[in-house]
């Protein structure tokens, strides 16, 4: 929080749940030298109440910035410039189809992987050991000609795949 001064009344100048602004808004008002009173909403909460449909709405979490009345219109001014900026895409894009935790496993190459490691049902299992050998850098595929999960790797990696194999379902920690 900024210093605040003893003269004058604070307003609100914004509130919100968006970090990004948040952060953004405090800094250039300190940078601009305009002192003002920061709050987190939701810190205050007691009890909820057993009504789920208060009437006076208020938010869960946010924040809340305010300044005084001497300082609110430079204080607008660089919110506006804030707000009018497009926004940071935060956001994680959507993986395409078929893309699973099976989809970036390197393709083994000149079908070597011919050594079976582990079979079984649980197509969990078989999807997390996969995850598990691609981790340790170990190239494997899926036997599908059988009825279960089968999974091959190249005889030169047998070892350390069955070390990990065994690690995963025995849960067991590394030798």
């Amino acid at each position: 929080m900024s210093a605040i001064p003893s003269e004058g009344s604070f307003v609100t100048l914004w509130s919100g749940e968006s970090a990004s602004t948040h952060i953004e808004l405090l800094e250039s008002l300190e940078s601009a030298g305009i002192p003002f009173s920061d709050k987190s909403l939701g810190d205050d909460e007691v009890a909820p109440t057993a009504d789920p449909l208060p009437i006076d709405w208020k938010p869960r979490f946010g924040f809340e910035v305010a300044v005084s009345t001497a300082d609110l219109v430079p204080a607008k001014e660089i919110l506006e410039k804030i707000l009018d900026r497009e926004p940071v895409n935060t956001e994680i894009p959507a993986q395409p189809l078929g893309a699973g935790p099976l989809a970036g496993m390197p393709p083994v190459a000149d079908g070597s992987a011919t050594l079976q490691v582990w079979s079984g049902t649980d197509e969990k299992m078989a999807q997390f050991l996969m995850s598990a050998l691609q981790e340790n850098h170990i190239p494997a595929h899926y036997d599908t000609t059988t009825l279960q999960w089968v999974i091959l790797v190249d005889p030169a990696n047998e070892a350390r795949a069955r070390e990990i194999i065994h690690e995963v379902t025995d849960a067991t920690p590394p030798a």
